[in-house]
């Protein structure tokens, strides 16, 4: 199967594209862009917002309002109203680190992490944002990509990038407590590099390839099940959406790329859409106010 292009949008380094139902259309980030991006089901009406910092990850609150993961740590962000304001900071001690991937809980308690930009050195960690509280979940991440949950939230999936290794976590739905993590799927091959996530309505994972140029469905089981082709190397993120949450869209990078790179994959930075058969979930909202 193959993705066809939806939106031609050159982004440096897209990411953590989801489907907003109450706006009825799919935003996604360009990390080094600095710039946040949106358009509907169909690629249409497409609209772009400067960021002031590099935004690696966000989710949405009830009132659609931005809990965003910037580089430097967690703001709120009301978009409408043009506010925007610091709740945490990110590891200040480690200069060479940012947040990048992250996602709800079923719960809305939102969790996301870090990438070291320093030659990958696994210094970085995890964290969990809830009732106004930054806790540490996990530490010693290189880069932090692929959160996303089963659908009954009872199991978190993660992976540290250069791993190549897709773990998966028992999770305490009530508490938020994170068991012992296991192996859950390989990525073979030496350019095949796990980037985002999401899971269907049925629990199997689709995974984002970044250099493998593919999104790989991941069954419940561990196995690798259909496989879809995108025409970009640096494939980033992909969630399910349209009104009938049926349609995978793909975010893409061209980070790095030489002037022969560009040449050879020219929809690279692009977004994508593909109909895999499958059916997503709504992504889960923040669950706290961000905005009194």
């Amino acid at each position: 199967m193959k993705a066809e292009l939806l939106v031609d949008s050159k982004c440096t380094l897209g990411e953590g594209v989801q489907w907003n139902a109450d706006h009825a259309r799919l935003w996604w980030t360009d990390i080094h862009g600095k710039a946040l991006w949106s358009c509907d089901e169909d690629g249409g009406a497409v609209e772009t917002v400067p960021c002031p910092e590099r935004l690696g990850s966000f989710a949405f609150d009830a009132e659609n309002r931005l809990l965003a993961a910037f580089e430097s740590g967690l703001f709120r962000w009301d978009i409408e109203g043009g506010r925007l304001e610091r709740l945490t900071h990110f590891e200040p001690d480690h200069p060479t680190s940012r947040l990048n991937d992250g996602r709800c809980d079923r719960q809305g308690r939102f969790l996301t992490g870090g990438i070291d930009e320093d030659g990958l050195k696994p210094t970085s960690s995890l964290i969990r944002y809830a009732d106004g509280r930054q806790e540490t979940l996990e530490t010693g991440i290189s880069v932090t990509n692929s959160i996303c949950f089963s659908p009954d939230g009872r199991w978190i999936y993660f992976a540290d990038t250069p791993t190549q290794m897709i773990r998966r976590y028992p999770y305490d739905t009530e508490t938020g407590a994170m068991g012992a993590p296991e192996d859950f799927h390989a990525c073979e091959g030496k350019r095949n590099f796990p980037d985002g996530a999401c899971v269907d309505a049925s629990g199997a994972l689709w995974s984002a390839r970044f250099w493998g140029g593919i999104v790989q469905e991941v069954t419940p089981d561990g196995r690798a099940g259909r496989r879809i082709e995108v025409e970009a190397p640096q494939v980033t993120c992909c969630c399910f959406g349209g009104k009938a949450l049926d349609r995978l869209y793909v975010t893409t990078a061209r980070e790095h790329f030489t002037p022969e790179q560009e040449a050879a994959h020219p929809l690279s930075g692009g977004l994508f859409v593909a109909e895999p058969g499958a059916k997503g979930l709504p992504e889960t909202r923040f669950a706290g106010r961000l905005f009194g």
